[in-house]
């Protein structure tokens, strides 16, 4: 059991079953696990046997499906200069959150229609894990700003955000999700990035 934990950075309840396999009291094992330090709870029936595995590589495993979006996505990719205090990520089911030693996580839902778009799987990690493209990551994020009625009002939420805006931003997803998410704010960041040729040709 102790090889198997120092090999496998997460375990779900059927891995630990197995893992546990001819122990009698399995829920008493676990429960020693963890107070051991051996075993870190990740949620419910999830847990994690190290330390130092990056925080953001776990989101995907504690609720799925969920790709890494919002300000923890435009931060990884260098987009904006705040530190991100919590891990946001985007989902198809209903909005939750997550607690543990790793940090704060947050699942918000988007239309299942945009889900798929603009979405990078990240492989040099602790875990591979699912993150928005730049571009995407900007769409998810102005989706959830109201009262967008110009371009002005892009520009503004640009510099209120300090947002740096990759170059250039992907047009074909950029006009996807203003279609499939039908807010007006990404309909007016795709005029704005269109009037300033911000986008690729």
């Amino acid at each position: 059991m102790h090889y198997i934990i120092q090999n496998e950075p997460i375990f779900d309840m059927t891995s630990m079953r197995h893992a546990l396999k001819g122990v009698v009291d399995q829920r008493g094992k676990i429960a020693r696990l963890l107070k051991s330090g051996a075993l870190i709870s990740l949620r419910r029936g999830l847990y994690a046997s190290r330390r130092d595995l990056d925080p953001i590589c776990l989101a995907g495993s504690i609720y799925g499906p969920s790709y890494i979006s919002f300000e923890s996505a435009l931060a990884w990719h260098g987009m904006i200069p705040e530190r991100v205090t919590e891990i946001v990520s985007a989902t198809i089911k209903r909005a939750t959150s997550f607690e543990n030693e790793f940090g704060r996580y947050r699942f918000i839902p988007i239309p299942k229609v945009v889900y798929p778009v603009g979405i990078h799987r990240i492989t040099d990690s602790d875990l591979p894990f699912l993150i928005a493209s730049p571009t995407k990551a900007l769409i998810d994020r102005i989706a959830r700003e109201p009262g967008f009625r110009s371009m002005a009002d892009v520009a503004r939420w640009l510099r209120e955000m300090r947002i740096e805006l990759p170059s250039p931003l992907d047009h074909a997803q950029l006009k996807e999700c203003a279609s499939g998410y039908g807010r007006p704010s990404i309909n007016w960041l795709l005029r704005f990035a269109e009037k300033n040729q911000l986008t690729e040709s």
